[in-house]
């Protein structure tokens, strides 16, 4: 299987960071995030990179 993906842009890369951010900072209970969204919001930006590395443009 050849990789013919692109690297995700700036902007999608920051948008995953942060998701992942606010995951980390709910994890370590440094501020209090309701448990749906610390959950789905490193799903969602880890998500949002596999797609991105998959789909031109992203």
């Amino acid at each position: 299987m050849s990789n013919s993906g692109k690297a995700p842009t700036m902007a999608v890369w920051v948008i995953s960071l942060v998701l992942f951010a606010v995951a980390l900072v709910a994890h370590f209970a440094l501020v209090k995030i309701p448990e749906p969204f610390a959950t789905w919001s490193w799903i969602i930006g880890f998500g949002l990179l596999l797609v991105a590395c998959r789909v031109r443009g992203l």
